[in-house]
């Protein structure tokens, strides 16, 4: 028999030569892998990790980390992983109790396994498994046979229980930063030799798998008897020599104990394998196989460690002036000053960005695809090329697919998609093309309406409201930012006063020095990953209720972001030709919907703030021309009573009364005058916080009350309005069985979490489920006004033009002259879609933002 008795020790990435290394190189590297144990290790090392469909992954991707880290160091020609068997085993039947104190396999690693195996497979990865055997005797049988074929066998484990083998094999233990365990190590590690494991553990027991051994006898106590007389047979032949009296004892009265602890743990080389060599061969991974796993998984990262990229779409990238005979379809790429044209053959044109390209762009009879139409039409418009319909744009397809994934840059898309890189500078028409055909059918089957009703047609509308701008009075700007450094000026003289020293205030060290050493107020619990104090916005308005400075912190923080957020950069972002304002506006943003905007973020500007109110005050009109903002009233409400049918809601907003005053009135049993405002915030309070799926313990938070006296106020409210309780029962129950909400119009959102077996994870996602056809309807229904109200102002050819969105609002830059615009805007928005109650806009004017209320 081939034996490795030489000690290997690891250094670096490689293992050392002993003297002898040369003559064990000479045969093949077989390595085996305890697939069980390594699950195990993964799944309570790495906590938390799931897919955005909710399937953990914390085993999965630990087991794949594992392999790739240990094949680098310690390149196989062989492989193989052994798993447990789900049937009784021989030591079942040998010991009733055996592993009888082992928990259960957590459920959501038992649902991975299944995965490690399939990785496996994918990666070409021979996985053994033999009914009513355990791993342990696998990898001994395999181990054995492998030996006398004239491998080297490296076994992978965490398990003790296979030191045993270390004769005849190498033992890498993953949990001992990669050690390599031979004969001596065994020596080192348990004062005993490899084939003497079994008597130790005979003696010691092993209380992972309920195996009993000596009562009273630990490792040391085994250890020093096994050194003296060598095997159990010899302990119990010779059971009086031994000194330690509670010892002496334990070995006279457990003779068939010891003996059976023994045999329990010795492992069995003589599993029914039938195995051919070259299966376990080493191969490259089953790319077709792999690169789906991984996707699915979610292990992007993973992708580019296993699965480097392949070539992209080979063409051949023709620069000219002439533009190429395109009849009926093209993929095209907006660059700076150059257009890419794809129609899907070998060459793509590059072409001058100008007018030349208006027979192509603008004609109707040929079905554009770009990515971001958006930007597109943006770009080609300050060139003076219409963007016609017909277009496709992958973006949104993506977008209204995979609303949660937050990314969709061209190359984070591919990636998800394909699993494929785009290399900077990498001609981007080939790749818009293939994603285009993944998604266009999924379109189609699942978001089509969004997608041609609202995303499409609105991308046109948002370039017409960035390319119109806000007029600014850069004046007013300039006298905040004076009056703004002088307040920052006095608080911070003020709040060093108080601190008796001078310090950085935007030092959340420095200031956590001050707060919690000099001035020993409460510290909170928990520490930022530095190791200091938080100083969040949470923990100082908690601590301003004890003391003044972090309320001056809090009054300077707040006026610092309004001065570099708003008052400062404003000025510096407007358009030199224009004189005003472009701000972008996002669609592909909000997981509900909704959309955003940038450069600056014009809807973060706080309405009820005094500063938010004084900044709105430097947004102008031209001269003779009002604003005009047209608000949805409580949408996500009506919204509300439309979905969950509830009739007494529904009959509320009908009558035309005060929802809040009247929930509060039906709630507590009052007449509707009698309500107090106090009375009418808190129904208000419990009204928005259903939409939001609020607990009693956020909604006791928000009123300063107990969470009994919330839960009582919700309760009564449910029993008032039993439809919206249906309502809610009903939603997550959709979202249980199929993981998904839709809007009115068929917007759809993803909630991987919704049958998490974590109970805030769980919650969150219930919470949203709750809320995101409510808040994403109110979105669509936005969004087609702005469409509906966009193709009016052209139908009548008005200079009245649509300049922000913010949140249930539009605001307007209208003439004098056409000041009734304000009838038809009011019309058109509450006319979007006919509800079961009506949609009711506030529309006001005035010379100032901040005149709109």
């Amino acid at each position: 028999m081939f034996q490795m008795k030489q000690m290997l020790v690891w250094s670096t990435q490689k293992i050392c030569p002993s003297p002898n290394f040369d003559k064990m190189l000479k045969h093949p590297l077989f390595m085996m892998i305890d697939g069980m144990s390594q699950a195990y290790r993964a799944y309570f090392a790495i906590r938390g990790l799931a897919n955005s469909q909710g399937l953990p992954t914390n085993a999965i991707y630990g087991f794949a980390i594992m392999l790739k880290r240990v094949i680098e160091k310690y390149p196989p020609d062989y492989i193989c992983v052994a798993l447990d068997s789900s049937e009784p085993t021989a030591r079942h039947t040998q010991y009733g109790l055996y592993k009888a104190t082992r928990k259960r396999m957590p459920p959501d690693l038992a649902q991975q396994i299944p995965y490690i195996r399939r990785f496996c497979e994918a990666m070409r990865i021979k996985v053994l498994e033999v009914s009513g055997h355990e791993a342990d005797d696998i990898l001994g049988t395999i181990s054995s046979q492998a030996v006398n074929a004239g491998f080297y066998p490296v076994v992978v484990t965490l398990d003790k229980d296979l030191y045993q083998l270390v004769d005849t094999i190498l033992i890498l233990n993953t949990s001992k930063d990669d050690m390599i365990v031979d004969r001596e190590k065994v020596r080192e590690l348990f004062g005993v030799a490899p084939e003497q494991i079994p008597d130790l553990l005979g003696l010691w027991g092993d209380s992972s798998d309920n195996i009993p051994g000596a009562p009273g006898i630990g490792e040391k106590g085994a250890r020093d008897l096994i050194q003296k007389f060598g095997s159990i047979e010899a302990l119990l032949d010779r059971a009086p020599e031994v000194q330690n009296p509670k010892h002496r004892t334990s070995v006279l009265e457990n003779k068939q104990q010891i003996l059976l602890s023994r045999q329990l743990v010795v492992i069995d080389t003589k599993v029914p394998l039938q195995v051919e060599w070259t299966d376990f061969k080493v191969q490259p991974p089953d790319r077709a196989a792999l690169m789906p796993l991984l996707r699915e998984l979610e292990f992007t990262g993973l992708i580019k460690e296993y699965l480097p990229p392949e070539a992209g779409p080979v063409v051949e990238i023709l620069r000219t002036e002439t533009l190429p005979d395109i009849r009926d379809r093209v993929v095209f790429d907006v660059q700076s000053d150059r257009v890419s044209l794809w129609s899907g053959r070998e060459i793509v044109a590059s072409v001058p960005l100008d007018e030349r390209l208006g027979p192509i762009l603008s004609n109707p009879a040929i079905h554009k695809i770009t990515y971001d139409v958006k930007e597109a039409i943006l770009k080609l418009r300050r060139r003076g090329i219409e963007l016609v319909p017909p277009y496709d744009d992958p973006l949104l397809m993506a977008y209204l697919l995979f609303p949660n994934r937050g990314k969709y840059e061209l190359s984070d898309v591919v990636f998800d998609l394909m699993g494929e890189t785009v290399s900077p500078g990498e001609e981007r028409t080939p790749w818009i093309d293939r994603i285009l055909k993944d998604l266009a059918p999924k379109v189609q089957e699942q978001v089509e309406r969004p997608y041609r009703e609202i995303e499409i047609p609105l991308s046109a509308v948002l370039v017409e409201m960035e390319l119109a701008g806000l007029r600014v009075d850069v004046g007013v700007l300039e006298r905040m930012s004076k009056e703004m450094g002088a307040q920052l000026d006095d608080l911070t003289r003020r709040i060093c006063e108080i601190a008796d020293c001078d310090f950085n205030i935007n030092s959340p060290r420095q200031l956590g020095e001050i707060l919690f050493d000099k001035l020993n107020l409460p510290r909170p619990r928990k520490l930022r990953k530095s190791g200091q104090y938080s100083t969040a916005v949470e923990i100082l308005e908690e601590l301003a209720e004890k003391h003044e400075l972090p309320r001056l912190v809090l009054d300077y923080r707040q006026l610092a972001k309004f001065k570099s957020t708003y008052v400062d950069v404003i000025p510096k972002l407007l358009d030199p030709k224009t004189g005003r304002l472009h701000t972008s506006f996002h669609q592909a943003a909000a997981s509900t919907g909704r959309l955003s905007s940038s450069n600056p973020n014009l809807q973060n500007i706080p309405v009820r703030a005094d500063l938010g109110r004084k900044i709105r005050g430097a947004f102008i009109p031209e001269q003779g021309w009002w604003f005009v903002a047209a608000d949805y009233s409580q949408v996500e409400l009506r919204i509300l009573a439309h979905l969950s049918g509830d009739e007494r809601l529904a009959e509320a907003f009908s009558a035309g009364e005060d929802v809040h005053r009247r929930t509060a009135a039906a709630v507590l049993g009052l007449p509707i005058e009698a309500v107090t405002p106090a009375q009418r915030e808190r129904a208000k309070a419990v009204n928005f916080g259903i939409v939001y799926g609020q607990t009693p313990f956020g909604l006791a938070q928000q009123l300063g009350i107990s969470p009994e006296e919330a839960a009582e106020f919700i309760s009564r409210y449910f029993e008032r309005y039993q439809g919206v309780q249906r309502y809610i029962e009903n939603c997550l129950s959709e979202a249980r069985d199929t993981g998904v909400t839709r809007t009115l119009f068929g917007r759809i959102r993803q909630h991987p979490e919704i049958n998490s077996r974590n109970g805030m994870r769980r919650s969150m996602a219930e919470r949203t489920a709750i809320n995101s056809p409510i808040q994403g309807t109110a979105a669509d229904i936005i969004k087609i006004a702005m469409i509906r109200i966009d193709a009016e102002l052209r139908r009548q050819k008005l200079r009245t033009r649509m300049v922000l969105q913010v949140h249930d609002e539009l605001i307007f830059e209208v003439p004098e002259d056409e000041l009734s615009v304000r009838d038809s805007v009011q019309d058109l928005m509450q006319n979007v879609v006919r509800l079961d109650v009506p949609l009711t806009v506030d529309v006001k004017q005035g010379k100032t933002w901040e005149q709109l209320g």
